[in-house]
């Protein structure tokens, strides 16, 4: 089940958040994968939590580019307004981890799938991140 955001008024990486972490918390949070693709398993990694609460499809950030069957479930507009914004956070939340952004070595998606699958992550940390608490992150 996806976290729904209203896109009556503009999509910010400041809606996403909480969404993300309710995400986390209801599906749990898992290193190694985007998510879970078992019968019966459940979580998610930081990445396709912002996906889900930004209300993409499932994988869709996991992607380089979007697929055409998931622009097309949702309607272009809607698809990269909630694309967008779920990178624009995804920017944000590597920034405040550390990422240089002038650094175009390393995206953002790939650094916040590094630190998620990091040996000894938490889930608190992932939502710390998530939050903006540096401290705790």
């Amino acid at each position: 089940m996806t976290a729904t955001i209203s896109l009556s008024s503009t999509l910010t990486p400041d809606m996403i958040r909480p969404a993300a972490i309710a995400v986390l918390r209801r599906e749990g949070w898992i290193q190694g994968t985007y998510a879970s693709n078992k019968p019966g398993g459940h979580g998610c990694c930081i990445v396709e939590a912002i996906g889900r609460a930004a209300g993409l499809p499932p994988f869709a950030l996991a992607r380089t580019k979007p697929r055409r069957a998931d622009i097309e479930a949702i309607g272009r507009a809607a698809f990269m307004a909630r694309w967008d914004a779920a990178h624009n956070l995804m920017d944000e939340i590597a920034t405040y981890l550390g990422r240089n952004p002038e650094d175009d070595e390393l995206s953002p998606k790939w650094l916040l799938t590094n630190w998620n699958d990091t040996k000894g992550g938490t889930q608190a940390q992932v939502e710390a991140a998530l939050e903006g608490d540096q401290e705790s992150a």
